[in-house]
């Protein structure tokens, strides 16, 4: 009886032109209700506090994902929700000890589309299914746990269980040398698949786009997000997100003996969606200058994600969050 309710929840909310599954029985969003009827709110009630965004602490503190609430639950009250794997992937990481997160019990799953690696992550979990395992690949709708309200460092009231979901890209693989370069408190207990190494994009935006044949797929919604600034960076290697992602290079006939640098435009969320290598003549950097802010988009609207550029008495300047993101990008 279990798996053939689980067959019928994964038809009932199934993108039939991707195969893109919403990662909780909820029905709301597939039937085009409000977010009021499956978002999450924090403990303000105001149910925007749940999405993507500078939503949290009067429009101060930046929230990477989407907080789904539950509608199944036991004589005790507590969420009995099952979570499912909203596309095909590889399970990359499993943390079944919620302290040691502020994610709580999370599952983290590597995707893959036409030169294109990204992740999705299910955060606050109140456990983890048998089946799921490091290194196995399921299929879309694949049960992957039960939602919860575990957190390292804070507690989230059983009142407010629920599901936080991501969906972006990594962006090294040597994360773990860029954090000890750092003067954190704590230890990275969790290799490249920490959040501060993982850069999402509004899943609600995403799944709508989907909704409304606006994208075929990640691939194709990443490729449309609008351009906000490119920056010159001065660098003989060609990192990770290249190889990971090469989808994203734009080819010029540069072998890597004559890489000095490279342009890299900056799409809506920071996502480094276009990469041309550059020779020493066209990288045109001063001396002691490794990165160069090229050109921007002035009145372009960041809306909720933070800021790739700010205003000072020098003018127009990279923000400090798009020039950490840089550095991991290179380290």
């Amino acid at each position: 009886m279990k798996l053939l309710q689980t067959f019928f929840i994964f038809l009932a909310f199934t993108f039939d032109c991707y195969g893109l599954v919403w990662p909780t029985p909820n029905p709301a969003f597939a039937k085009g209700e409000s977010i009021e009827s499956f978002v999450q709110a924090t403990g303000t009630g105001n149910v925007s506090s749940g999405l993507y965004g500078m939503v949290r602490e009067k429009g101060t503190k930046f929230h990477e994902g989407l907080d789904l609430y539950g509608i199944q639950f036991d004589a005790n009250k507590e969420v009995l929700d099952p979570i499912f794997a909203v596309l095909p992937g590889k399970v990359v990481h499993v943390n079944e000890d919620s302290s040691k997160s502020s994610f709580g019990i999370y599952i983290v799953l590597s995707h893959k589309t036409g030169g294109l690696n990204f992740y999705s992550l299910y955060a606050h979990l109140d456990s983890v299914d048998n089946g799921i395992s490091l290194n196995h690949f399921i299929k879309e709708g694949t049960r992957l746990g039960r939602m919860g309200n575990t957190a390292g460092g804070y507690k989230i009231p059983e009142s407010r269980a629920h599901l936080h979901f991501e969906i972006g890209v990594q962006l090294s693989d040597n994360f773990q040398s860029w954090f000890k370069s750092q003067s954190f408190k704590t230890k990275n207990l969790h290799r490249d698949w920490n959040g501060l190494n993982l850069l999402g994009v509004d899943p609600l935006d995403f799944y709508q786009s989907i909704r409304k044949n606006q994208s075929v797929d990640f691939k194709s919604y990443i490729k449309s997000l609008p351009k906000v600034l490119s920056v010159k960076v001065r660098s003989h290697t060609m990192p990770f997100f290249i190889h990971n992602n090469p989808s994203f290079l734009e080819a010029n006939g540069l072998s890597k003996p004559e890489i000095a640098g490279w342009e890299i435009t900056f799409a809506k969320y920071g996502i480094p969606i276009l990469w041309k290598a550059l020779a020493e003549s066209e990288l045109n950097l001063k001396n002691g200058t490794d990165i160069k802010l090229t050109r921007y988009n002035p009145d372009y609207d960041f809306g909720v994600e933070p800021a790739l550029f700010v205003k000072n008495s020098s003018g127009i300047v990279l923000s400090n969050e798009l020039l950490l993101n840089i550095e991991k990008l290179f380290f």
